[in-house]
């Protein structure tokens, strides 16, 4: 008796019903193959600060909204970037970072990546230079300060895609957050910087992933801004969760035990 779980037609109908679980295993192995070289963070270094779950939310938004391009402020020593890179090969990754040192050291490691492009200099500045000629662009805002916090000028930059910010305050326990000089970075920024946005999202950390997140250190949460795009498509993922800003600031309840904050 021919066993129909092995013939041809069988595992066409699997490979047919199952794209996502590929997608998955794709973005699994890719994530967890990038070094860590970013060691001396408080986060250990990897990929969005070795966190699976942004790159699973990250990966949503690119495939929902069929970003043509990524746009990242703060490399460092390029981890984030060479995930980028490796699992978006077809797409230009740009990205800037201010420290030439280590601009070089990530330059030295996506010498052979010729879709990422490392550029040296103030995000500030550069930023509304590299989303030129994108059309739906997703920018990861991860630049932090010298004299001055480059956020609300990037923020400003970027009229149309999906800006996701690193470091956010979503008002849970568990993720840490950065604060320059008195002012979070959080939805109240957002608030003041944006005043024609009504609502943003931020990454659901109760949620239920499909993949294993091995991040036990420091783990800092996330903001969604969709510009100049509807928010249909996070609005029914239970990954993201709204956060109204207008005409009052509405944030979600996680209901979760007090603990310590983590910060930066």
């Amino acid at each position: 008796m021919t066993n129909a779980i092995g013939t041809p037609q069988a595992f066409e109908l699997r490979t047919r019903i199952h794209p996502q679980e590929r997608e998955h295993d794709m973005l699994l192995r890719t994530f967890y193959s990038v070094p860590r070289a970013g060691k001396g963070l408080s986060d250990g270094g990897g990929p969005f600060g070795f966190d699976i779950t942004t790159a699973l939310q990250v990966d949503f938004l690119m495939r929902a909204y069929g970003c043509d391009g990524v746009v990242e402020s703060g490399t460092h020593c390029g981890d984030t970037t060479e995930y980028l890179a490796r699992m978006y090969p077809a797409l230009p990754i740009r990205t800037c970072e201010i420290d030439t040192t280590y601009a070089a050291v990530a330059k030295y490691r996506l010498r052979d990546l010729p879709n990422a492009e490392v550029h040296i200099g103030d995000s500030a500045l550069l930023v509304p230079e590299l989303v030129r000629g994108l059309d739906r662009p997703l920018v990861f805002l991860d630049a932090h300060w010298r004299v001055e916090w480059p956020l609300r000028t990037e923020l400003s930059a970027v009229e149309r895609g999906v800006v996701v910010v690193d470091d956010f305050d979503i008002g849970h326990p568990r993720f840490g957050y950065d604060h320059y000089q008195g002012v979070l970075c959080g939805p109240e920024l957002i608030r003041n910087t944006l005043k024609s946005v009504t609502r943003m999202h931020i990454g659901n950390p109760l949620a239920d992933y499909p993949l294993p997140c091995l991040q036990v250190g420091r783990r800092s949460g996330t903001g969604y801004l969709l510009r100049d795009l509807s928010d249909a498509a996070v609005a029914g993922k239970t990954w993201f969760a709204p956060v109204l800003l207008r005409p009052r600031l509405v944030t979600p309840d996680w209901d979760v035990p007090a603990m310590n904050e983590v910060r930066r």
